[in-house]
């Protein structure tokens, strides 16, 4: 069995990129959302394609707009680091979809603790 520590370090490499990503893809959608409606979609599906030709897979539409929904719902930065140490991207997709802070506090502490 892995180490926590260990496990707590590659969740940490994996989903830091993700909170990146995310928090930059949400400024430059709302803006375009701003500016031009619906522009903001055409960028991130195209995006979408550029980043599966070049990285290869994880960077659906869908998951491009994961992330920019975990750069919503976390949007500071230590507070995300913390939870990435704890938490796999799995769990954070069932946490970014509760509209309810509270209900997403809650989810995430059970998940920590059973962690």
């Amino acid at each position: 069995m892995a180490c926590p520590a260990v496990i707590a370090k590659i969740r940490t490499s994996l989903a830091f990129p993700i909170f990146l990503i995310g928090a930059d893809l949400r400024v430059r959608t709302e803006f375009l959302q701003e500016t031009r409606p619906g522009y903001g979609e055409k960028i991130v599906h195209a995006l979408s394609g550029k980043l599966t030709a070049e990285f290869g897979r994880g960077f659906t539409k869908t998951n491009l707009f994961n992330m920019v929904r975990f750069a919503e719902v976390f949007p500071d930065m230590k507070i995300a680091q913390s939870l990435i140490a704890l938490l796999g991207w799995t769990q954070f997709l069932h946490i970014i979809r509760l509209d309810d802070p509270l209900k997403r506090d809650f989810y995430a502490e059970m998940c920590r603790i059973k962690c």
